[in-house]
């Protein structure tokens, strides 16, 4: 009971926040009269490096999708402050997209915030929200803050959802029942047969551990060294990276791409990749590496897995039950086939068909 409190609190301050910044702390933003404006509310300045993949693969995804088109990007901390600006000038054919990624729920609740104010001010205005992920916790906060979501879509008649698995799809269907639901893969496959990758001429030379700190992540400190142990009798090198940018407080267009590439460099000079993020996994897909991933304390691993790769021999799910389960799993994995991950992203045209309409 203290948690809801102390969720509802923290929405009622969050709510005057927004309202604060969408009326006393409002920005400009120019919008083009001779272009159709796409306008991509959400993008986030934090040092996830997933979240930031997601970015470039969205504006990658419009740019050759879309013709003599104007994209303004507009960052998840100012939403409800560009809004207004947004709202006084739009035009009936231009387009509102909001972020992908993995926080529709109560897991990341700032991020669903800002999406219910966007939605509420802009009810008349056609919105597609890039492929996301949907978890809300079985307990009083995530009741809590299902109910709020639940309002905030299905009393916009022009909403499109698109979610990235299976589970998702299932979840949106049943919580947002009013609102067009669209199952397309994470944004981020979009970007396979795009990067430059440099293979390794050695066998079993690196093996490269991606795996969460927070607390998302189901695996034991005795069982992370357990692995590592294990890992260190078949490759030469352990090495151990994360998703999560190191020493950099804010990413923007200046740094997003060098860190980006920075961080596929050091996943493409890897064998194998172990990881228990879901953009550790497709980090590996993207460089052409074998991976397999343990699942976290949520659906979406295994439930992009079971959507998209049941067929992808080079991505393994295992469980954490023993380090034994892993290597003999180790002993039967294979290379990544291009073409058979190209199939993947011919799963995208009724995202770019959603947005056409």
């Amino acid at each position: 009971m203290y948690k809801l409190i102390k969720g509802v609190i923290r929405t009622v301050m969050s709510s005057v926040w927004l309202n604060y910044q969408y009326f006393f702390q409002r920005k400009q933003v120019t919008l083009s009269k001779t272009k159709r404006n796409f306008i991509l509310f959400g993008i986030p300045n934090h040092p996830n490096l997933g979240d930031q993949a997601i970015v470039i693969a969205e504006q990658k995804f419009i740019k050759e999708n879309f013709r003599n088109i104007n994209l303004i990007m507009i960052a998840e901390t100012d939403t409800a402050s560009f809004l207004r600006s947004v709202k006084s000038a739009i035009a009936d054919d231009d387009v509102i997209m909001y972020h992908g990624g993995g926080n529709i729920g109560s897991l990341y609740p700032l991020s669903e915030r800002n999406r219910r104010f966007l939605l509420k001010k802009m009810r008349q205005h056609r919105i597609v929200i890039f492929p996301q992920s949907i978890f809300f916790e079985d307990n009083l906060v995530g009741k809590y803050e299902q109910w709020l979501s639940r309002s905030a879509y299905n009393q916009h008649s022009k909403l499109v959802l698109t979610v990235r698995e299976n589970y998702s799809l299932a979840r949106a269907q049943d919580i947002f029942s009013k609102t067009q639901c669209i199952l397309v893969p994470d944004i981020v496959f979009s970007l396979v047969g795009t990067l430059q990758e440099k293979a390794t001429d050695e066998l079993h030379r690196q093996v490269l551990l991606a795996l969460r700190g927070d607390e998302e992540s189901c695996l034991t400190a005795s069982f992370k060294t357990e692995l590592s142990e294990m890992l260190g009798r078949y490759f030469k090198t352990v090495s151990t990276t994360d998703t999560m940018a190191q020493g950099v407080d804010t990413i923007d267009d200046t740094n997003r791409m060098s860190l980006l590439n920075e961080k596929w460099a050091t996943f493409s000079k890897a064998d194998l990749v172990v990881t228990d993020r879901l953009h550790g996994m497709l980090f590996s897909i993207l460089t052409g590496r074998p991976c397999l991933v343990f699942a976290n304390n949520n659906h979406k691993i295994e439930s992009t897995i079971s959507t998209w790769l049941q067929d992808v021999p080079s991505v393994k799910l295992v469980t954490p039950d023993s380090v034994t389960s892993v290597e003999n799993q180790l002993k039967k994995m294979k290379r990544p086939s291009q073409d058979e991950l190209l199939e993947i992203k011919q799963n995208y045209v009724p995202l770019k068909k959603a947005i056409l309409e």
